[in-house]
């Protein structure tokens, strides 16, 4: 699966929630209920992040902030 992300960095569930400052049960929920794009496994079954995963968990997380509120 290397070749597939030779250009693009890739991160994991820990890394992912740091940077979009939530908790990984954050970034699980969302997956879970298709706010974000379901992630590209690794061959050893962990989850494979991209920027734009990280990208669209800020943009909810600010969107909550503003007052807007998917139940």
């Amino acid at each position: 699966m290397k070749e597939k992300y030779a250009d693009i960095s890739t991160f994991k569930i820990g890394e992912v929630a740091h940077r979009a400052q939530v908790n990984k049960e954050t970034v699980r929920y969302y997956e879970k209920r298709g706010l974000i794009p379901e992630p590209n496994r690794h061959y050893s079954g962990y989850r494979i992040f991209t920027q734009r995963h990280i990208d669209q968990i800020r943009f909810i997380k600010r969107a909550q902030e503003l007052g807007f509120y998917s139940q």
